[in-house]
């Protein structure tokens, strides 16, 4: 089981930050051209066979970590990217409210953040990232094939989308400037890494934990 440090804060100081970050996501969304639009692979539902495959990747931390790490814990993932500007911090403030809601349940469960950006999203980015949301959130990533390998395990779709107007920017003739469109669902698996459930896009955090708890009792 992977144990990370952290610096403890008060639940009102630690929810500051993504609270803050979905009122400027509110008004991105609204004046952002990536709104215009609408990605395709976050509407979609994801396959819900629920044989998940094994991985090898790098946490936030730096360190390698299989699925083996994980072992004995409930596991609730998620697959994303850090500069993505409304879906992915949405459901990870989500994830956290979850959390907080499950209360000494909460110990049983490993909330995961997976990336989908490897060749941005290093373990310096993932470690600043993650410390937004939940002090037991756990940002993973990897080579851009590790990467490949989980998400195709999970069914997770994902494609780079540039808007226009990134078109003569600096960065994004360096590749830099682009967004990912990506299936947003979030999965739970069981202490033996068996694939329990599939939570949709939009599906709320009262569901989530109603789902959870039923699941350990």
């Amino acid at each position: 089981m992977v144990t990370t440090r952290y610096t403890r804060t008060s639940n009102a100081a630690r929810h500051l930050a993504p609270t803050c970050l979905i009122f400027v996501l509110v008004v991105l969304f609204f004046t952002c051209p990536y709104s215009l639009f609408t990605p395709v692979y976050a509407q979609e539902t994801a396959d819900t066979s629920l044989n998940r495959g094994s991985f090898s990747l790098v946490d936030h931390n730096g360190r390698a970590v299989t699925q083996q790490n994980f072992r004995g814990s409930y596991l609730l993932v998620f697959f994303g990217y850090t500069h993505c500007p409304d879906i992915c911090p949405i459901a990870l403030t989500l994830i956290a409210n979850v959390m907080d809601s499950l209360g000494e349940n909460s110990k049983s469960v490993q909330p995961i953040f997976i990336t989908l950006d490897p060749e941005r999203d290093t373990p310096e980015v993932l470690r600043k990232f993650v410390s937004y949301f939940h002090p037991k959130l756990i940002g993973l990533t990897g080579t851009p094939d590790q990467v490949s390998t989980v998400a195709k395990s999970y069914f997770v779709k994902y494609q780079r989308f540039i808007p226009e107007t990134f078109y003569d920017t600096l960065n994004n003739k360096e590749g830099l400037d682009y967004f990912l469109d990506h299936t947003a669902a979030s999965y739970l698996l069981g202490p033996s890494a068996e694939g329990i459930a599939l939570f949709q896009h939009g599906t709320s955090a009262g569901e989530m934990v109603a789902k959870i708890r039923s699941t350990m009792e």
